[in-house]
């Protein structure tokens, strides 16, 4: 995105994570506002230039260079917004007529992109500027600089460079810019005040719609990760359980023998299934079954032994769970 003028700023650095978008445009269109909204993400950046409360035009761009307008922009913010985790919103105060120039580089007409500036004779393409009465934006440009001129009725408004704070009335950082190696110009147009003053892009989108389509999207994929996650907790807690009721078998199995396996099936069924053994109340109740069954089989001391192993299995696979 293109570096531009801040004029007069009227918010600076607001967390956009405590912001709604419907709350901002509001705010911004009731109070009769000129100039722009800069939404500063850290893959994307949107620009929503108004012009006395109207909405007249949204850039959302992100560093790949892919750029989206109008409502696609709008619903493309909404989304940043929403799930926003950093971020931040300026708001600066323009002209009238800068406001337009702004709104010529981000949708103007593009007269010139990317022209090298050794192959334009300028002097004629500033004189064709004039005598058109161009409104728009001359940008100069190299790899690492950058310098624009803003024009009305072909006439130039002032100039802005890389590192400037606001519009500057001499044209000397540009005509530097102009002379180093390599420069190229961008050339957008547009149409006048009075023409972008009709436009309004509220009066065709309905951005609380938008911002609640965008918040129920964000909701449904929370809730989708959520459920994923409980799948994933239960088809562990199943496993655990799966691999503690084995050890409890084996253990019971080798100190009783094979009637040992039916011992245990019946009193994880009495008990509700293999929970039980991950319950403090039904799992002394199932270790009370065991004990009752076996005792009749095996002597006073294997007895001992077999639940003090099941009490310790039990227990380490709790403090595990």
């Amino acid at each position: 995105m293109f570096l531009l003028p801040k004029g007069n700023p009227l918010f600076e650095n607001l967390a956009v994570g405590m912001l709604k978008l419907p709350g901002v445009i509001s705010k911004l269109s009731t109070g009769s506002f000129t100039g722009y909204a800069s939404f500063v993400f850290q893959a994307s950046t949107v620009i929503l230039v108004f012009k006395a409360g109207k909405l007249v035009s949204v850039m959302f761009e992100e560093k790949n260079g892919n750029r989206q307008t109008g409502f696609e922009a709008l619903s493309a913010l909404s989304y940043q917004m929403v799930g926003a985790s950093s971020g931040f919103l300026n708001v600066y105060k323009l002209s009238k007529d800068l406001t337009m120039c702004i709104h010529a580089l981000l949708q103007g007409e593009i007269l010139y992109k990317a022209q090298e500036l050794k192959l334009i004779d300028i002097k004629a393409l500033l004189e064709k500027i004039g005598s058109d009465r161009m409104n728009g934006c001359l940008r100069i440009y190299t790899d690492d600089r950058s310098a624009m001129i803003f024009y009305k009725d072909g006439a130039p408004l002032g100039f802005f460079h890389d590192g400037s704070q606001d519009i500057e009335t001499t044209s000397n950082e540009s005509q530097k810019i102009a002379g180093l190696p390599g420069a190229k110009i961008d050339l957008f147009s547009t149409q006048g005040v009075e023409h972008l003053m009709e436009l309004d892009l509220l009066e065709v989108v309905n951005v609380q719609n938008i911002w609640e389509t965008a918040v129920a999207h964000q909701q449904s994929e929370f809730n989708k990760i959520n459920k994923a996650r409980e799948e994933r907790q239960k088809e562990n807690f199943a496993g655990k359980l799966a691999v503690l009721e084995e050890q409890v078998k084996t253990i019971v199995v080798e100190t009783v023998g094979k009637v040992g396996c039916g011992i245990v099936d019946k009193e994880l069924t009495d008990q509700g299934g293999n929970a039980c053994l991950l319950d403090e109340t039904n799992v002394v109740k199932f270790l009370a079954g065991i004990e009752r069954s076996a005792k009749l089989l095996i002597s006073a001391t294997s007895l001992k032994v077999m639940m003090e192993l099941l009490s310790k299995a039990i227990t380490g696979a709790k403090s595990e769970h």
